[in-house]
């Protein structure tokens, strides 16, 4: 039976991975539905999709990308990551209620994409900067 730090060590290790997964899933939600309607138009299936709902979705997904961000930049204190992820989520905020754009979608998306790789490398270079002792006891290392 797990105690309860290794569970509360478990679950701190998980939120470093947020800013990773959420900006992939938003991507997915919001690029990877056009495409399977696409090829669902192609073989003569006919879809409607409710854009209202997937902007909430997407939105929903995104702010998980930035807690994940910000959870991050607490073990890294790089402060890059955060302020490109955070300009790029305001970016995709104003085009999802605001100017619907496809070229600033476009960039806000990959704006995220490029914050989460640059926290990615950030957190990783932060974890082996530290003695193997700190390694061990920041479960965010993990």
């Amino acid at each position: 039976m797990k105690t309860k730090k290794a569970v509360t060590d478990t679950r701190k290790s998980r939120l470093g991975t947020l800013a990773s997964v959420g900006s992939l899933l938003a991507v997915a939600f919001c690029y990877g539905t056009l495409g399977v309607v696409a090829l669902l138009s192609v073989v003569g299936i006919s879809v409607h999709i409710n854009e209202m709902l997937m902007t909430r979705i997407v939105t929903v997904v995104l702010g998980v990308a930035l807690v994940g961000l910000v959870y991050s930049f607490r073990v890294h204190h790089n402060l890059g990551p955060l302020l490109v992820g955070l300009a790029s989520a305001a970016l995709l905020l104003w085009v999802f209620y605001g100017h619907d754009t496809r070229l600033l979608e476009f960039s806000g998306f990959v704006g995220l994409i490029l914050a989460s790789a640059w926290d990615f490398c950030a957190k990783h270079l932060a974890c082996h900067a530290c003695p193997l002792e700190v390694q061990k006891e920041n479960t965010s290392c993990l």
